[in-house]
């Protein structure tokens, strides 16, 4: 009877530390030294290193927010008739889900995510509001010869190999020119039209737009709360 007690009493003191232990690297598993082989496949740890080199002053701030007052309302306003946005706000709890679920698709496609490319967009009759503001969206990058290259993680996750995001703009019906300078030069026009036809044929001889639903699917972000003056 003494030493089923004493089994026990040894069981329950182990019972007790894993729990605790377990408890401890949930709460914080960038911690612990090995804390891959105690995580899920797809769990991505950071840890605090203390300021960045990317963190602003704010002397460098009101330069760059002057900057944009005296180069870009005024023109702005003008071209539209109306204030455009000014801020562009995404969920962070949201971006940080985001940001897990493309590096783990970038890593299925040993992609190497170099970077992340917040590129200038609108979004028409925002709101119902019949006017169009600004808006981004956001596309991981990679380094190709020297230059970030945007690339969608999806498709290329999707076809084992890495899918640039000008190719699955050019698959849809939009000409991506801003990759380089020399790419820009050469596909600038003057009427600012990049879009495509992106046609085919079929059996009774009629054109039409075609596209698979699963390669309408993107790596590309977006979903902000737009903030233009006075809404």
């Amino acid at each position: 009877m003494k030493n089923t007690n004493q089994l026990k009493l040894i069981l329950l003191t182990l019972v007790m530390s894993l729990a605790v232990s377990c408890d401890q690297i949930q709460q914080s598993k960038c911690d612990c030294n090995d804390w891959r082989s105690q995580v899920s496949e797809g769990t991505f740890c950071y840890s605090d290193e203390g300021r960045t080199k990317e963190m602003l002053n704010y002397k460098e701030i009101i330069n760059m927010l002057s900057s944009y007052d005296k180069t870009r309302i005024a023109p702005m306003e003008e071209a539209l008739g109306y204030e455009d946005t000014r801020a562009n706000t995404f969920d962070f709890v949201q971006f940080k889900k985001y940001l897990g679920h493309v590096e783990n698709l970038s890593k299925k496609a040993n992609v190497k995510i170099t970077g992340i490319s917040f590129i200038s967009t609108a979004k028409e009759n925002y709101k119902n509001t019949g006017k169009s503001y600004s808006s981004l969206i956001y596309i991981p990058t990679t380094t190709i010869d020297g230059e970030q290259i945007a690339f969608d993680p999806v498709q290329s996750a999707k076809q084992g190999k890495l899918v640039t995001f000008e190719e699955m703009l050019a698959k849809h019906g939009y000409k991506w020119i801003y990759n380089t300078k020399e790419e820009f030069k050469r596909g600038k026009r003057d009427d600012y039209n990049y879009r495509m036809k992106v046609l085919k044929e079929n059996k009774a001889g009629f054109m039409f737009a075609t596209s698979l639903d699963d390669e309408l699917l993107s790596g590309a972000g977006n979903h902000a709360t737009l903030a233009p003056p006075y809404h």
